[in-house]
């Protein structure tokens, strides 16, 4: 027997779950909620992607590719409120399949949504390292080829850890979030000093700055606002989880592994949640989206 089909009858059973049960339907019932609203927010954000013109392709790309992720997210969401009521309704063996599912395709979703975000710092910072070389180095063949990758090695590579030895995988899913935000923190930091060492320079050489000059800085100091806004709010929702989840798998007394089970499902709930909040990031801090939505939302009530 795997080490998580183990867990998942030994979560997935009647003296386990002795005691929870109204928490278990709060728990469900926001899940549930939460997981329809990132799946229909998602959703609106995807088919507006595809109608909208103005945006960098290979920032489009990225962005895309984060949207599927939290789409793929809501779904993993609804099969986690669904495992609470399996489990409420004494459905052990439907409890332990959810339990699974929630795990791989969950790992899959969630790990491809940290390393796209972490992508797009290194893309922000590369667009104003290299400027006019941008266009030639980050083509949409690349970064159609790293969002791909992201997929099959960051996402199956997760879960596959993650079925087959759950040690391993708390080391390395910590390891890897440290890595990406160390990487993305470098990122913006160097960003924060270049665009303030520019900015000194224009101040102090006002007759060489054109207003094609500004509208650019402008216009990309709002993109990396957006980027930064996402990777906060990831970071937020993220950080609880990951300081609780080394000790997921301890061996305490059943009583006290039941109480931390809420927990830890709390903390699991508050990172899913980070899927229902982007498409409000998205529409408020991307104008072009904002105004593609508006425009798809105007044609579906037509």
């Amino acid at each position: 027997m795997q080490a998580q089909e183990y867990l998942a009858n030994f979560y997935c059973s009647e003296e386990f779950n002795q005691g929870l049960d109204n928490k278990g339907i709060s728990l469900s019932a926001i899940n549930i909620l939460l997981g329809i609203t990132a799946i229909i927010g998602n959703t609106v954000i995807l088919i507006a992607l595809c109608k909208e013109t103005s945006l960098h392709k290979p920032s489009k790309v990225l962005l895309r590719n984060l949207v599927a992720s939290d789409l793929c997210v809501g779904f993993v969401q609804l099969a986690f409120g669904a495992r609470g009521i399996s489990i409420l309704q004494g459905r052990w063996e439907t409890c332990r399949h959810l339990y699974l599912v929630n795990g791989i395709a969950g790992n899959i979703s969630i790990s491809v949504s940290l390393c796209t975000i972490t992508t797009i710092s290194v893309d922000r910072l590369l667009a104003l390292l290299i400027k006019l070389r941008y266009r030639e180095v980050v083509t949409v063949t690349k970064v159609y080829a790293i969002a791909i990758i992201s997929w099959i090695c960051c996402g199956i590579g997760f879960a596959s850890l993650w079925y087959f030895s759950p040690d391993r995988w708390i080391v390395f899913s910590l390891t890897t979030i440290a890595v990406c935000l160390i990487i993305s923190t470098y990122c913006y930091a160097r960003i924060f000093f270049r665009l303030r060492h520019q900015h000194t320079q224009v101040h102090n050489n006002l007759r060489e700055e054109t207003q094609t000059t500004r509208m650019d800085i402008t216009r990309y100091r709002k993109t990396v606002s957006s980027a930064l806004w996402l990777q906060l709010t990831l970071l937020f929702c993220y950080l609880p989880y990951l300081l609780l989840v080394p000790f997921a798998y301890l061996e305490t007394e059943n009583n006290l592994l039941s109480m931390f089970s809420i927990t830890l499902d709390t903390t699991i709930t508050l990172m899913l949640f980070n899927s229902t909040l982007n498409p409000i990031l998205y529409c408020w801090r991307l104008k072009e989206v904002r105004r593609a939505v508006k425009d798809t939302l105007s044609c579906s009530r037509m």
